[in-house]
């Protein structure tokens, strides 16, 4: 009978049963129902157009992936609406697969950019951080170096973060013979004002190895008040590469 109902049920309201009773943050232990009211109050403050854009800073730490980030971020922005509201911070943990990557990133990039570079071993949560806490205040967006940028990225970022919400898109994830999918296990793009970024404690640090820290960032936003919106986004692009999981890796949940 109960399946029989699953197959007549129309597939947007399945969807919406899924998001009220089994979303990641209604199940995490430390959350729970409370975070309706916090999606809902998300959900409201998004659904406007905004009536002034404000100026995004695109935070990427990086180690050793210096051509996907100019072939791939860096050409890409270039060819966004309102690239001129369009900043980057980097944070650089020693590349060393190209001669000078900050050189190489400011031939093709004529906007503001803060570029940092020291060697360390890298690790993302701590790149990240670093990464966005160079960064002008204002409304910030976390992004690898593997992403093709949308052309509206300045408008969806300035459309999906308030003051009650942070947005972690679906991004359209490519696979190795070039078939695709919107990677909804993940967290790992968001975008939201640096000074909740901040609030959150951002990535848990102590995380070294791949994995587990955008989770814990995202579930970091609901313990401050803000919701976090999802949206399918096929032209927000991971290119495929080899994936960096450990053997070992046990998920979150």
């Amino acid at each position: 009978m109960i399946k029989f109902i699953k197959n007549i049920l129309p597939k947007q309201f399945k969807q919406f049963l899924w998001f009220v009773f089994k979303s990641p943050q209604r199940l995490w232990p430390e959350l729970g129902y409370s975070t309706l009211l916090t999606d809902f109050r998300g959900w409201l403050s998004t659904r406007r157009t905004p009536q002034q854009l404000n100026k995004i800073t695109i935070c990427i730490g990086i180690k050793n992936r210096s051509v996907n980030l100019i072939d791939f971020v860096i050409q890409s922005a270039n060819n966004c609406e309102h690239k001129e509201l369009i900043a980057f911070s980097i944070y650089d943990c020693g590349s060393n697969d190209i001669e000078n990557l900050e050189k190489s990133i400011r031939e093709l990039w004529q906007g503001d950019l803060i570029f940092n570079k020291e060697d360390i071993a890298f690790a993302r949560s701590i790149a990240f951080n670093r990464a966005v806490n160079a960064a002008k205040d204002g409304l910030i967006l976390v992004c690898d170096a593997d992403m093709s940028l949308p052309k509206d990225i300045v408008l969806k970022v300035n459309k999906y973060v308030s003051t009650n919400s942070a947005w972690f898109p679906h991004v359209w994830y490519t696979n190795e013979d070039g078939s695709g999918r919107y990677y909804t296990e993940s967290t790992g793009m968001m975008a939201c004002y640096k000074s909740d970024y901040i609030k959150t404690g951002g990535m848990d640090e102590t995380i070294k190895e791949w994995g587990k820290e955008d989770w814990l960032l995202f579930f970091s936003f609901y313990k401050i008040g803000k919701a976090c919106i999802r949206s399918n986004e096929p032209n927000f692009i991971h290119h495929y590469h080899k994936s960096l999981r450990p053997e070992n890796f046990q998920p979150l949940f």
